[in-house]
């Protein structure tokens, strides 16, 4: 079985669209997915946030294939942190199907190799409590936790 991954093109941006929308619904369904549904909220539609993210000078998007079907996908971008540069994956996202088949692993490889060209001082990602699949492939390469947030529903 072939798993691939190449820089996203703007004939790939329907296809993940309904990718990131698949994406948030499973977010949204994890433990403090909701939470974070208002910055969900914010990002207007999904291919409105794609077309910003593939025409961005400082912003990569990867597509990550299998059997060359388009099966997940990446965006980073570059932050500053004082004078020096950190590399933020803000989305990372395959289908439950591919799951065990190397194309979140692929996704997570460009990611960094793309920060180490940069010449980052770091990566960082995001995942929820309840997302162990995420955490997992996160410390596998070497993510470890740094901040945790905490909230407590008022109302």
């Amino acid at each position: 079985m072939s798993t691939t991954v190449r820089p996203a093109e703007q004939s790939d941006l329907n296809e993940l669209s309904v990718l990131m929308d698949a994406a948030v619904l499973e977010l949204r369904s994890q433990r403090g997915g909701e939470a974070l549904s208002w910055a969900i909220d914010r990002n207007v539609d999904s291919l409105v946030s794609l077309t910003s993210a593939l025409e961005a000078a400082d912003t990569m998007l990867w597509c990550g294939l299998w059997e060359n079907v388009l099966v997940g996908y990446a965006i980073a971008s570059v932050v500053s942190e004082g004078t020096e540069q950190v590399v933020v994956l803000t989305d990372i996202y395959t289908t439950p199907e591919v799951r065990d088949v190397g194309v979140g692993e692929l996704l997570l490889e460009s990611a960094i190799a793309w920060a180490t060209v940069l010449d980052a001082v770091a990566i960082d990602g995001h995942a929820l409590p309840g997302a162990r699949e995420s955490k997992n492939l996160f410390e596998r390469f070497g993510l470890t936790a740094r901040l945790i947030t905490v909230r407590r529903q008022l109302r």
